[in-house]
């Protein structure tokens, strides 16, 4: 799974690098909701992006904001039930991805990406110290405990809060060891739930597979796919099943820190 990736949004590099154009009236539509809805459609600066929000990406011809999150099929029962930002790439021929309208192939570079773990899992590695864990842990009920004051309700702590800090979850931020950047390659579906549907109409699945060993010792199973550059520009132009590309990672060793987040 990729919960939450950081992503290369200047569309000057990512045009110069994959001799493509920007679809500029999408962006600039995008900008305008933005400017009514700015909770539902976040600054598209932001390099860090969350299920739901937007970014750009490369397709076989054009650069387009996107949903991180596909849509699924409309005659899939009770769409909700399932996770839309991540596909496996052991599963990618499954009835649910082939029956999805539209499917095609797409990229995102990735920067870094951030990932739930349990802290009893993460302490095994020996590179988190616990007090580091409890001061992130304090500090996010301090600011909880502050925002209910301020606005004049009783603070209660929530059922994490409840637990001990080896019991819960925490953040990492997952990065190349060195300063490279990800090719990632998507699964992008160009539909939306409904007629009346404002934003842009396409939505993309970050492709999954078995984490590294550096991650797997963090409490981490999986991780984004990396493909070597002539890998990603092949991914592109390959239909959904076509997925010999998908093979070719490149070699990359990550490295990862506690978040905050």
């Amino acid at each position: 799974m990729c919960y939450s990736p950081m992503v290369q949004k200047s569309l000057k590099l990512l045009e110069a690098e994959f001799g493509v154009t920007s679809v500029r009236d999408s962006f600039a539509a995008y900008e305008r909701l933005h400017e009514t809805d700015p909770k539902k459609f976040p600054d598209f600066s932001r390099e860090q992006i969350f299920p739901g929000h937007f970014a750009p990406v490369v397709t076989s011809g054009h650069i387009e904001p996107m949903r991180y999150g596909a849509w699924p099929s409309p005659d899939i029962d009770d769409p909700g039930r399932y996770s839309t930002y991540n596909a496996r790439a052991e599963n990618l021929a499954s009835p649910f991805w082939l029956g999805c309208p539209e499917l095609a192939t797409g990229v995102v570079k990735v920067k870094a990406f951030l990932e739930w773990v349990l802290v009893a899992d993460l302490l095994k590695d020996k590179k988190v110290r616990l007090a580091e864990v409890e001061e992130i842990f304090a500090a996010k009920t301090a600011a909880r405990k502050k925002s209910a004051e301020e606005s004049g309700k009783k603070f209660r702590p929530s059922e994490s809060e409840k637990k001990t800090a080896k019991e819960r979850k925490v953040t990492i931020l997952i990065a190349p060891d060195h300063a490279e950047e990800l090719y990632v390659p998507v699964l992008v579906s160009r539909h939306a739930p409904a007629r009346d549907f404002k934003g842009p109409r396409g939505g993309f699945a970050i492709i999954t597979g078995p984490a590294p060993a550096e991650i797997t010792k963090a409490g981490h199973d999986r991780c984004p796919l990396h493909l070597t550059r002539d890998a990603a520009l092949e991914w592109l132009k390959a239909k959904p099943l076509e997925r010999a590309s998908l093979k070719r990672q490149q070699e990359m060793h990550f490295k990862y820190r506690l978040s905050g987040a």
